[in-house]
């Protein structure tokens, strides 16, 4: 587990996004249960139909995609206000991912049946799940670009950056930290590097003076100059 320090507050966030999620929260408050989820809850399996969808209301979930042979690989993170099923329950095809949590997680969790038939009959709340999943493709394209073309330490500093847009920062006096729940070889998965490649890049982050690693945590000195890797 990773925990980053600096000494910038980093509360950058995206306003039509919460501006929607938060609607969604109260469309339906009349449908499913919220519940807590222990870490390490699968709550969509890869191959199979969605029963339910998911609306996070706090917490961490990663999404995994597992190839024929084990192999498996973190293809991203979602958190607060975003939406988990939703492709498979529109469409009735079997999940192209699991979906697990990080942390301890609360989510509310709607039938697929309650789900497409308060979509078809709300356009409105049609129009507020279009957003969040238009943004979700936003993301997703935005990450295979900067895999394709970006550095590992520009990659490395994104994911730090967006723990911070999403909220998951803790302000101590001069010092804003993150924490980041993942082992270091999901970290790496998330950046499309090998564990040990990791390590390196935040060896040659520390010895840059960009980044220090103290007992479990990373603590950054000028998080403008991580900022601009």
């Amino acid at each position: 587990m990773y925990v980053i320090g600096s000494s910038a507050n980093g509360t950058g966030h995206n306003i039509v996004l919460q501006s929607a999620s938060s609607e969604l929260h109260s469309d339906f408050s009349e449908f499913g249960v919220v519940r807590s989820y222990g870490p390490g809850s699968e709550l969509l399996e890869q191959g199979a139909p969605a029963d339910d969808v998911f609306l996070i209301h706090d917490g961490i979930v990663k999404l995994v995609w597992t190839e024929p042979k084990g192999k498996q690989t973190i293809l991203g993170l979602r958190w607060n206000g975003y939406l988990l099923g939703v492709p498979s329950a529109i469409t009735g095809d079997a999940s192209p991912m699991s979906a697990v949590t990080l942390v301890r997680s609360q989510l509310r969790r709607v039938t697929v049946r309650d789900f497409l038939d308060c979509l078809q009959r709300r356009a409105d709340l049609g129009w507020k799940v279009h957003q969040i999943q238009c943004r979700e493709i936003s993301e997703h394209l935005n990450s295979l670009g900067e895999l394709a073309c970006c550095s590992a330490r520009s990659r490395l500093a994104r994911i730090f950056e967006r723990f911070i847009a999403a909220g998951h920062a803790e302000i101590e006096g001069t010092k804003t930290r993150i924490r980041l729940p993942l082992k270091q070889k999901e970290l790496a998965e998330l950046i499309g590097v090998t564990p040990e490649h990791l390590s390196r890049i935040l060896h040659d982050l520390s010895k840059d003076g960009l980044l220090y690693v103290r007992k479990g945590w990373i603590i950054v000195p000028e998080p403008h100059a991580l900022a601009t890797l």
